[in-house]
């Protein structure tokens, strides 16, 4: 039987383009076992029921930073000769979830073909650049998550193709609208915006997202909308944004994938990231399909990487966050046209389908383990 090896060095359930894959891959009628630094309940109960191996193991930690390294560079080579001894067949390819497992792990899995690669960000500094302009033109098959970040890498990485498009649709979404909550956070969260018009943004609170500029342009309307947010928040960045916006209401960091059923609950969805980089120019968010999965008109920053996705579906309204009148002005044109807004956003979600993107990638790899054995 065909069979794909997936490890990423990271907690599994904290990257959603990996377990989308793994949960397709099997789908596809592919054998598939997971290596792992974590995995959350949830996640590891729907591998479970699909029939999916999945082994988790630690990292090693330690005040002196140099033997934590060497503690894990050795208990990386164990671990994954355990693994590899355990599933690794004429007929396996392996599939490395993202680029800091290739950049750690390069050592052992430099001999190893076929290999594939996420690409699932593209940052600028020295050190990433330095390993993946090594690493990526060895691997056989490489994914990315957006098209402009997959031209960057056959420029920066002297590629001699382009890697293949998935974007970050998650693998499953309740698609319902209001629901009800299914735990009792879930249900207070719910509770405490019923009645309420509302702006919601689900995901990291932190400085690279500049929330304050949408706190104060809403506090120069006088608006009649609650910034809601959810997720985890760096210490004092909520209490900031309630500052300059009295109408700020933080409903905790709720755990994936139940955080959706109070996305079903939003009015607008915001989408924002800093105009400072290409991996934030060219983003990638799960986010915009998690929001249209649920039907939900979006608020977003107008940088390509939203202009060309939702705002070209007509599911969003991309605007400078800079200039509260554009941000107000967008609103409005929401709030006046909400149904085509929404209806947008469905169809959106509905038109990206990676089941064929991935059938051709693991086509592409298993045909070069048929051409190593001649």
């Amino acid at each position: 039987m065909k069979r794909v090896l997936y490890f990423v060095f990271q907690e599994v359930h904290t990257r959603p383009p990996c377990v989308t894959e793994i949960c397709m891959l099997k789908d596809s009628g592919i054998d598939v076992a997971v290596l792992t630094t974590g995995c959350s309940e949830p996640i590891r109960k729907l591998f479970r029921d699909k029939g999916i191996h999945c082994h988790t193991f630690q990292l090693a930690k330690h005040k002196n930073l140099l033997l934590q390294k060497a503690k894990n560079f050795l208990n990386y080579r164990k671990v994954l000769h355990r693994f590899f001894k355990t599933y690794w067949t004429d007929e396996s390819v392996l599939w490395v979830g993202t680029e800091q497992t290739i950049i750690k792990t390069w050592p052992f899995l430099r001999q190893i073909h076929p290999v594939i690669l996420n690409a699932l960000e593209f940052y600028e500094g020295d050190w990433y650049q330095k390993n993946m302009k090594k690493i990526a033109p060895r691997v056989d098959v490489l994914t990315a998550c957006e098209p402009h970040r997959a031209q960057y890498m056959v420029d920066w990485w002297n590629l001699d193709r382009m890697p293949y498009i998935l974007p970050n649709k998650p693998y499953e979404h309740p698609r319902k609208r209001y629901m009800e909550g299914s735990t009792s956070e879930l249900r207070n969260a719910i509770s405490a915006i019923q009645g309420k018009k509302t702006i919601m943004y689900q995901g990291s609170i932190v400085a690279d997202r500049d929330l304050g500029l949408l706190a104060k342009a809403l506090k120069q309307a006088d608006s009649e909308y609650y910034l809601v947010l959810s997720g985890s928040a760096e210490e004092g960045s909520i209490e900031k944004l309630q500052a300059l916006y009295d109408r700020t209401l933080y409903l905790g960091n709720l755990p994936a994938p139940a955080h959706l059923e109070l996305t079903s609950h939003a009015d607008i969805c915001v989408a924002y990231y800093k105009d400072n980089c290409i991996n934030n120019r060219y983003c990638a968010p799960n986010k915009i399909y998690e929001y249209a999965g649920c039907g939900v008109p979006m608020l977003c920053n107008n940088i390509p990487g939203l202009t060309e996705t939702v705002g070209k579906a007509g599911a969003a309204e991309c605007v400078d966050f800079r200039n509260a009148d554009e941000i107000i002005q967008a609103i409005e044109k929401i709030d006046a046209n909400y149904e085509s807004y929404s209806h947008a956003s469905t169809v959106f979600y509905d038109q990206t389908d990676n089941a064929e993107t991935i059938q051709k990638i693991v086509e592409d790899a298993f045909a070069r383990t048929k051409r190593k054995k001649r």
